[in-house]
């Protein structure tokens, strides 16, 4: 399978405080939106979607909306707004 990318789900019908134990791939994304909207598949099993699974085991559309919870950050906006330092790589340490 290669080196592995972490996915974040964010809904207000996504699982609370869950882990998915499926294994997802790249084109799990569009194999969700194929299935959500109806919209069929690429055709051939050589695109990513035919392989994939729809990423179902991460949400729960029978639960209440989840609340939007704001997270705060150790910056705020005008600190991106405003920088006119010189760019630097994004991770340094």
């Amino acid at each position: 399978m290669g080196f592995r990318v972490p996915l974040i789900v964010v809904s207000p019908y996504a699982k609370p405080a869950y882990i998915s134990k499926d294994q997802h791939d790249f084109g799990s994304i569009l194999h969700y939106i194929e299935t959500t909207f109806g919209l069929g598949y690429v055709d051939g099993d050589q695109y990513a979607d035919a392989r994939a699974d729809d990423l179902s085991d991460c949400f729960n559309y029978s639960q209440s909306p989840l609340p939007f919870q704001q997270v705060e950050a150790p910056l705020g906006p005008s600190h991106f707004q405003n920088n006119t330092g010189p760019a630097g790589p994004p991770d340094d340490d």
